[in-house]
């Protein structure tokens, strides 16, 4: 696998209208919305989404697991940064397409390999809790609402 061909995506998966940044775009954006109505919007959107807590990479073939959430149910779960998605046809959106059919169960099952063997994962996905969220605003607001972040406490 040449990595510099890798294409580095970190995704905060969601089940319910999976959401996805991508990390190689290194230029900062703003918003556009005042910041109020984003905190809200972004409240209204994750309470009660189920999420699964992992960044991946894509690679060519695959996607390997770059990092996990730290307490999130990846991590309960016992995936682990380097584990691997190997089959010829995953990408992020596969990926994101497996997640969203385990909307109406709250189940995933994945099987990764990890130093050369393969493992199953089972995983129940979990509803973002409000202290995640709040984290998940407050970096929104300090890099899309830069002024708003420094000028309000």
């Amino acid at each position: 696998m040449n990595l510099r061909l890798a294409k580095l995506v970190s995704i905060t998966l969601l089940v319910a209208g999976v959401a996805a940044t991508v990390a190689a775009d290194e230029k900062e954006r703003q918003c556009s919305a005042p910041a109020r109505v984003c905190e809200q919007e972004i409240r209204r959107m994750l309470t009660g989404r189920l999420y699964l807590g992992v960044q991946l990479m894509e690679l060519n073939p695959g996607l390997l697991v770059k990092g996990i959430v730290a307490d999130s149910p990846a991590e309960r779960a016992d995936f682990k940064a380097g584990d691997g998605h190997s089959t010829t046809d995953s990408t992020i959106k596969d990926f994101k397409q497996l997640l969203s059919a385990a909307r109406s169960t709250g189940m995933l099952f994945v099987i990764v390999q990890r130093r050369g063997a393969l493992r199953q994962i089972t995983v129940r996905l979990e509803p973002y809790t409000d202290a995640q969220i709040d984290k998940i605003i407050a970096q929104h607001l300090a890099t899309s609402h830069a002024q708003t972040a420094t000028t309000n406490p």
